[in-house]
């Protein structure tokens, strides 16, 4: 995850999923380790932040960057 001006903020290594929480781990700005916990109402809370017309939006979205990692490796 990048800032609009193309710095790193979040370097995410991994998303698991433990029982009902997604566990994810990461560095925050570089430097900083961390596993941030997303719970099943983070996710629903996720969702209402995106709409509907981005939700709706997301399987192009991720077509696109599947392509393009394609393209990259």
């Amino acid at each position: 995850m990048f800032s609009k001006e193309g710095v790193e903020m979040v370097e995410v290594k991994s998303i698991q999923r433990k029982d009902d929480t997604l566990v994810m781990k990461g560095k925050v700005m570089g430097s900083m380790a961390t596993t941030i916990l997303i719970r099943p109402e983070d996710c629903w809370q996720a969702l209402r932040l995106l709409g509907w017309r981005t939700l709706l939006r997301m399987p192009l979205i991720l077509f696109r960057g599947y392509r393009q990692a394609a393209r990259s490796s």
